[in-house]
């Protein structure tokens, strides 16, 4: 006849009323990194926000609304709408770019045969903007979009040719949008160096700006537009005396010429 066994019972633990704060178990243990960068455009940046007009003729095809008579082009118009205007400081219109086109740019560079995954990078990247509200094309519906602000010169309108449509539908035509000749952008944000040296974010950015860009017509698109580089001190230090007021816009093609 086979032992009973002797080993007792497990216990089990008595359940607890003490709610656990998560937000006390890595405080302290957890550092993200903040920095802040200036890039400084090498070639014109070109920008095309979405119009109002646009989204609304977008919506109207996808409800099935009657289509109305095509209005006639107003280039001056189309060069307003496709800039992001940001509002204004001292009475004077500040405009912006969507932050997402500049972390795409780097997470274009980032590849894991560089010793930079793009999971890792986007993961371990939070790029900062200001949310601003857009015109949508639905009454009551809201759009922000993230935008950080454009220094330099004033943006000019630019007359490019285009096809539009889709295979052998594409027409030529114009395309009026707005061009930053001098420009600057302060990009600030946060990063994990555990998983993502300052080093490595370092090259990535200065390799979004030389074989990828921003904006429009940019290099990865086959154009020559929207290059950007990292500032230097000095460089830098003449860029945030000019966005507080304390100094002339700086020149980037001059500091391009002198280097």
């Amino acid at each position: 006849m086979a032992k009973k066994s002797t080993k007792p019972a497990p216990v089990k633990p008595a359940a607890s009323d003490e709610v656990l704060n998560l937000a006390t178990v890595l405080s302290g243990k957890v550092v993200y990194q903040h920095f802040k960068v200036w890039l400084l455009g090498t070639t014109p940046l070109v920008v095309h926000a979405w119009s109002e007009k646009a989204k609304r003729e977008m919506l109207q095809k996808q409800v099935k609304a009657v289509k109305t008579g095509k209005e006639a082009r107003n280039p001056q118009e189309d060069f307003v709408n496709s800039l992001y205007e940001m509002g204004k400081v001292k009475g004077k219109t500040v405009y912006g770019f969507p932050v997402t086109g500049i972390k795409n740019a780097i997470l274009t560079t980032a590849h894991k045969d560089k010793g930079v995954p793009r999971t890792t990078v986007m993961s371990a990247l939070w790029v900062e903007a200001d949310m601003v509200r857009v015109r949508p094309a639905l009454a009551g519906a809201i759009c922000d979009m993230p935008l950080v602000r454009i220094y330099g010169s004033e943006p000019e309108m630019r007359e490019d040719m285009v096809r539009v449509g889709v295979g052998l539908s594409k027409k030529s035509s114009l395309a009026y949008r707005g061009q930053f000749t001098n420009w600057a952008i302060c990009l600030t944000g946060k990063f994990n160096p555990t998983v993502l040296s300052a080093e490595a974010l370092s090259f990535l950015i200065i390799e979004a700006g030389l074989g990828v860009g921003i904006g429009e017509w940019r290099n990865e698109k086959r154009g020559m537009f929207g290059g950007f580089r990292l500032a230097d001190a000095v460089e830098q230090a003449a860029w945030e005396r000019f966005a507080e007021g304390r100094g002339p816009v700086p020149n980037t093609t001059r500091q391009l010429e002198a280097a």
